[in-house]
C-alpha cells in the first residue's frame, strides 16, 4: 500500500494491512513526535505506530480508573523492585507521557550536557541548545499566574519566602492552564501543550506523516544487518486484545517506546545486545510530604505542580505536587483504618510538596519481564535532606503538623522534631519513594561495549535501526526531562534524515 498521511485508528484499517514510508517510528511520545517532525521537515515520509489511542481534549475524564486503563502504561501498576518498591508511572497514547505529566519544563543543565558530549558523544556540534529554545517556543513554556496556582502552591511559597530561599513558580508547557488540578488524568481544557497537539500536529500538517494509533509493534523482519519491516498488533481499544496485523515497510526504523518499551522491543526481537540493552536504567527518585493547616487548602484545585526550589548543589529539587485523593490515601504513613480515615477527613486542609533527587548515584535494569532498581545511600540521603527542608517550609508557612513519608512515623509539629522524624539512617524500605522520569536504558556512547546506540542514535550492529527517546540519555538528567527529550528527538531526527 502506498503512503497515506493523517491520523488513523483501528477502526480506519483493514484487519490485515501493509503500509510503507521512508521511516517508521515506534512510539508517539515526546521523543517519537519530535523525531517525526524533524524527519518530515527534511522531506521524509514517516509512519508512527502507537499502542494507545488518539485523544481529543473533550474525551478525557476526571476518573482515575478510566485514566489508568486508557492513559497509563501497564494500567499504572508498573513498579521497580530492588532495595525498595518504587511506582514507575508512564503514559500511553498518542502524546505519551506528555498526556499525563504536569507540563514541568526545564532547560537541561549545561554541565550535564557537557559531560555527555565529552564522554558519550551526544551533540558534538553544539546544536542542542538552539533546539531546546525551539522546543521551548513550540510548546509555549510559560509561568502560570498566581490566580491559577491556588493555595497548595501559594502556601508553600509563603514558607519558602519566610525562610529566604530562592523559590520560583514552575515553568510549564501549559500556557492555557486554568488550574483544574487534574493534569495526571489528561488535560480536559487543552491548556497543556502535549506533543500530540504541538510537535506531532505540526508534523502531520506537513502531509508527510501518518500516525497509526491502536497498534502495538511486536516483531520485525531483518536481512543482512538491516530491518526490513515491523509488524504490529492492531488493538481493540476496549478489550486491548489483538484483532489484526499492520505491517510497515521502510528504509529506516526508529524505536521511541520510552526507557522501558525501547529496550524490551530490542531484546524481544534480538536487536540489542543483552549485555547492554536495558542496563544503566536511571530515575529521578522522589518522595513527598503532606502538611495539615488550620485554613482551607483544597489541594485538588490549582496547578498540580506549580512551585519549586532548586538545591542543585545538594543534588535535589523541591517541587510542590497534588494527586488524587486515593493516591493521597495510599501514601499516608499512618495505619490503614480509622487513623488514616481521620487524616483523609481533613484533606481539604492538607498541602503537599516533595523532593526529587538527581538520581546520579543509583541505577537499575530493564528486562523483558521486570524492572529492578537500587536506591543508593547517597540518593536516599538527598531525599531525606529534601524532606527536612520541605518540613521546614511547611512549618514556616504555619502548618500545624507535617506527615513525613515514612512508614509508621509520627507527625512533625515543631522545627526541633524534624531531624528526629527524618533521620539519615531511615530504612529505605520504610521510605515512600516514587518515580516518573525513566532514562538511560539504551544509553548512547562511543563504544558498543558500554552503550546501545552510537552518538547518532543508531543501534550498534544495525545499518538502519535507531532509538530516539529518554532511553538514549547516558544517565539521569537531574531535572524534569520532557524538553530535553524533545530537543534530542529533533537532533537525532535530523541526523537520521541526512543518512536515509
Amino acid at each position: 500500500m502506498s503512503f497515506q498521511p493523517g491520523k488513523f485508528s483501528v477502526e480506519d484499517r483493514f484487519p490485515v494491512q501493509t503500509v510503507s514510508a521512508d521511516v517508521c517510528i515506534v512510539g508517539a511520545g515526546a521523543g517519537g513526535a519530535a523525531t517525526a517532525l524533524a524527519l518530515a521537515e527534511s522531506g521524509r515520509t514517516v509512519v508512527v505506530l502507537e499502542e494507545g489511542r488518539h485523544w481529543e481534549t473533550h474525551q478525557f475524564r476526571a476518573n482515575v480508573p478510566w485514566a489508568l486503563k486508557n492513559l497509563y502504561a501497564e494500567r499504572g501498576v508498573r513498579t521497580a523492585i530492588g532495595n525498595t518498591i518504587i511506582p514507575v508511572a508512564a503514559g500511553k497514547g498518542v502524546g505519551g507521557s506528555t498526556l499525563i505529566n504536569s507540563a514541568i519544563s526545564f532547560r537541561p543543565p549545561e554541565d550535564r550536557l557537557l559531560s555527555w558530549r565529552r564522554d558519550n558523544g551526544l551533540d558534538p556540534n553544539g546544536e542542542l541548545s538552539g533546539l531546546v529554545e525551539r522546543v521551548w517556543r513550540e510548546v509555549g513554556v510559560t509561568v502560570n499566574p498566581p490566580a491559577v496556582q491556588r493555595e497548595n502552591n501559594l502556601v508553600f511559597k509563603k514558607g519558602v519566602d519566610r525562610l529566604g530561599w530562592d523559590g520560583h513558580f514552575m515553568p510549564r508547557s501549559a500556557p492555557g492552564c486554568v488550574g483544574c488540578g487534574i493534569c495526571q488524568l489528561g488535560c480536559p481544557t487543552g491548556g497543556k501543550s502535549s506533543v500530540d497537539r504541538t510537535l506531532l500536529r505540526r508534523a502531520i500538517d506537513t502531509g508527510l506523516v501518518a500516525v497509526h494509533a491502536d497498534c502495538r509493534a511486536e516483531s520485525v523482519r531483518t536481512s543482512s544487518g538491516r530491518v526490513q519491516s515491523v509488524t504490529g498488533a492492531q488493538i481493540d481499544p476496549e478489550t486491548h486484545d489483538s484483532i489484526g496485523k499492520l505491517h510497515v515497510k521502510a528504509n529506516a526504523f526508529v524505536i521511541s517506546g520510552g526507557s522501558v518499551g525501547s529496550p524490551r522491543f530490542l531484546l524481544a526481537n534480538g536487536l540489542g545486545d543483552p549485555d547492554t540493552a536495558g542496563k544503566h536504567l536511571s530515575f529521578h527518585p522522589a518522595s513527598g510530604a503532606m502538611a495539615l493547616f488550620d485554613h482551607s487548602i483544597r489541594p485538588w484545585e490549582g496547578v498540580t505542580q506549580g512551585y519549586y526550589v532548586d538545591f542543585k548543589s545538594e543534588g535535589y529539587l523541591l517541587e510542590t505536587y497534588t494527586v488524587t485523593p486515593d493516591q493521597y490515601y495510599m501514601s499516608l504513613p499512618s495505619k490503614l483504618g480509622n487513623e488514616s480515615m481521620a487524616l483523609m477527613a481533613d484533606l481539604e486542609k492538607m498541602a503537599s510538596s516533595g523532593v526529587m533527587a538527581n538520581g546520579w548515584d543509583s541505577e537499575g535494569q530493564v528486562t523483558l519481564k521486570s524492572l529492578s532498581y537500587h536506591l543508593s545511600k547517597k540518593d536516599k540521603l538527598k531525599l531525606v535532606a529534601g524532606l527536612r527542608r520541605t518540613a521546614e517550609a511547611f512549618l514556616a508557612a504555619g502548618a500545624k503538623s507535617v506527615l513525613p513519608p515514612i512508614n509508621g512515623s509520627s507527625p512533625i509539629r515543631t522545627h526541633k522534631e524534624i531531624d528526629e522524624a527524618l533521620p539519615n539512617d531511615v530504612n529505605v524500605a520504610d521510605l515512600f519513594v516514587y518515580c516518573s522520569h525513566i532514562m538511560g536504558s539504551c544509553r548512547m556512547g562511543k563504544e558498543p561495549s558500554n552503550s546501545v546506540v552510537n552518538p547518532e542514535g543508531r543501534v550498534w550492529g544495525w545499518e538502519n535501526l535507531y532509538v530516539s527517546d529518554s532511553s538514549v540519555f547516558p544517565g539521569s538528567l537531574g531535572v524534569n526531562p520532557q524538553i530535553t527529550i524533545m530537543a534530542v528527538g529533533l537532533l537525532l531526527g535530523a541526523g537520521i534524515a541526512a543518512s536515509t
